[in-house]
């Protein structure tokens, strides 16, 4: 069978495609988001992907640490100030007591990363049995985490304690960010780009259980977990669990596809 968006074997293999995208789809009646990739496609396409959100991942790394290092000197002058000027005499001591406090709040801080930034845990019924299913919190919430909520209705208490932690909640957010960058460089490809791949097809939200049909996984929850790592995959959890694709991440595999039909001729 021909494949109609095969365009190196149409009537127009010598035209060379226009520069504006929208009209060089619009030429071959092709919609941005109806090509129909390949297999191999969709893996080329997540591997860009990754690589990517590995760098946009590794930024945000360094602007954590850099917020982080400037937060924990400004608080560490206004604790030294105030205990030297208003209780130790003794600059020395005062520094010592300084980075002991300092250390203190890390380490309450980190004892409760866990319950602030855990993974969000489903449960799906698959051929009558229930599976766990679990999902990394996205960058937005390990931000949130690290600069503080915004919420206008804390109390005075919390908004206290918000500003003394800042500096070590940045830290952290840092730490787990870095362990988030390993476990992104670590995602099985193949199993996570045939999901994808379903996604994007169906173009709506997609049933766990018409997933575990229609691709063969070896490990459903890990593949899941994976999936929850990369940024454009949405998890829908009313009534059941079901996924989707963000429209962001729509349009990157449009503008990939545009690039690779400019590229090779119309064949993906």
């Amino acid at each position: 069978m021909t494949n109609r968006y095969n365009l190196a074997e149409s009537s127009c293999d010598n035209v060379r495609p226009p520069v504006n995208d929208a009209v060089f789809l619009k030429k071959f009646a092709v919609s941005r988001h109806e090509i129909d990739m390949k297999k191999e496609a969709f893996r080329r396409w997540l591997r860009e992907r990754l690589v990517t959100q590995n760098r946009l991942t590794m930024g945000s790394i360094v602007a954590m640490i850099a917020i982080g290092l400037v937060a924990t000197l400004i608080e560490g002058v206004v604790f030294f100030l105030i205990l030297w000027a208003g209780f130790i005499g003794s600059a020395p001591l005062a520094v010592l007591t300084t980075v002991g406090i300092q250390v203190g709040i890390l380490g309450l801080t980190w004892l409760g990363l866990p319950k602030q930034l855990p993974d969000v845990q489903h449960e799906a019924e698959l051929d009558g049995e229930n599976v766990l299913i679990s999902a990394a919190p996205n960058m937005t919430a390990v931000w949130t985490y690290g600069l503080g909520s915004m919420e206008s209705d804390r109390t005075w208490v919390e908004r206290l304690i918000g500003m003394l932690t800042l500096p070590q909640r940045m830290c952290l957010a840092a730490w787990f960010t870095w362990n988030r960058l390993q476990q992104l460089k670590g995602i099985a490809v193949d199993p996570c780009a045939m999901v994808i791949r379903l996604l994007h097809k169906e173009a709506e939200r997609v049933e766990l259980k018409k997933i575990v049909e229609e691709v063969q996984l070896a490990d459903l929850p890990s593949t899941v977990r994976q999936l929850s790592l990369i940024d454009g995959v949405v998890f829908l959890t009313r009534q059941s669990v079901g996924l989707s694709l963000a429209p962001r991440l729509l349009d990157d595999i449009a503008d990939w596809q545009t690039r690779q039909l400019k590229d090779q001729g119309g064949e993906l």
